[in-house]
Formats: C-alpha cells, sequence, structure tokens
C-alpha cells in the first residue's frame, strides 16, 4: 500500500477548488462594493454636513474645498479636485477612482449646496444612487438650520 495521491485524485481536487472559487470570488467581490456603498454614504452626509457648518460660520464657501471638508473629492477625469469649487463642481467617486457617480457644487450668492447624480452606468453607482436618493438634492443654509428643495 502507497501513502500518496494519485494523480486523478489531485485532478479532482483542483477541479473542486476551481469550482468553489468560481462561486466564492463574484460573492467577495460584491460584499467589497456593498460596504464601499456604506461607506460613500457616511461620506456624502459628512460632506453635507462640513461644507453646511462652513458656511454657517463663514457666511461663504471657500474657493479651496480641502478648506472646508476632509471629504475626498475628485475632478471630471477622477484626479484629485484642485479646481475653483465655487465654479466648478467635484465629484464623488468609489475609492480606486474608477467610477464617478455623483456630482456637488455649491452657489455662494445664494448659500446652496447641491448633490446630483452623475452615474457612470455601473452596477456600482446604480447602488449607489440608489442608496442615496433621499441625500440627492439641492441644499440651501440659511439661519440656524438647513432647508431642503
Amino acid at each position: 500500500m502507497k501513502n500518496a495521491f494519485t494523480m486523478i485524485e489531485l485532478v479532482f481536487v483542483i477541479v473542486v477548488l476551481g469550482i468553489l472559487a468560481l462561486v466564492a470570488i463574484p460573492k467577495l467581490s460584491a460584499t467589497r462594493d456593498d460596504a464601499e456603498i456604506v461607506i460613500k454614504q457616511k461620506s456624502v452626509t459628512n460632506l453635507i454636513a462640513e461644507l453646511s457648518s462652513y458656511y454657517t460660520a463663514h457666511g461663504a464657501f471657500e474657493k479651496n474645498v480641502s478648506k472646508m471638508t476632509h471629504e475626498n473629492l475628485v475632478d471630471s477625469s477622477g484626479a484629485t479636485y484642485i479646481g475653483n469649487f465655487l465654479t466648478t463642481p467635484a465629484y464623488i467617486a468609489n475609492s480606486a477612482r474608477t467610477k464617478i457617480c455623483l456630482k456637488v457644487s455649491v452657489d455662494d450668492s445664494n448659500g446652496t449646496i447641491t448633490i446630483a447624480k452623475h452615474s457612470d452606468g455601473s452596477d456600482y453607482c446604480d447602488a449607489l444612487i440608489s442608496q442615496l436618493d433621499n441625500t440627492i438634492k439641492k441644499y440651501e443654509i440659511g439661519g440656524s438650520h438647513i432647508y431642503t428643495k
């Protein structure tokens, strides 16, 4: 009696492991996207709160967005946003910056923050937009509280 595996047994084990991998990898990918969507939901809520707080404290928005928020915004190409926030919208993307899903713009003349859909048609963006459906709107900041339209 030999204490070794035959070639057929090894091939069978490799085939079974391959089938398990085919089933498990899409599930892990979907779980990662779900976690990222939850993170972006909190990020958008935090962004609105920080921009609102800044406007309430200073009476105007700043052209340099990094002075108003710590959230990572990108430009339309997915690069780190460094534009004039008063004239050029910024975007919210996934952490890899490959999917740009939401557009953020401010209007200093009437104190509004606008969160708008900017989906690239990916499943990730569609899921994020559906989760943030009540958050995607225009916010008017006035007095001691925020009005939404």
